[in-house]
């Protein structure tokens, strides 16, 4: 249920043409992760700038989105590489 309705917020900002590039997908459980428990990502004093790499796409094929990546936001998937991965996707 939860993947769906990923997919369908997605379908609704990018248009529906969006759930065909939708592949095998999965939710996990952080929070039930034995060594995660939930944690989110945090930049060491001094290192934040290793998010712009991390933003970077690899081969145009994979790319990084998250808390390490949503700026202010750290709870959030970033909106900006959202827009990449559709912006990719229309160009193909």
């Amino acid at each position: 249920a939860g993947v769906d309705f990923v997919v369908d917020r997605l379908c609704a900002i990018f248009g529906g043409d969006v759930r065909k590039h939708v592949g095998r997908a999965m939710m996990t459980n952080w929070g039930g992760e034995r060594f995660v428990r939930g944690a989110y990502a945090a930049a060491r004093p001094g290192r934040s700038r290793a998010r712009a790499t991390l933003m970077q796409p690899v081969a145009e094929k994979i790319f990084f989105a998250g808390e390490h990546l949503a700026g202010p936001l750290m709870q959030t998937c970033g909106e900006a590489v959202a827009r990449m991965v559709a912006a990719q996707l229309a160009a193909k």
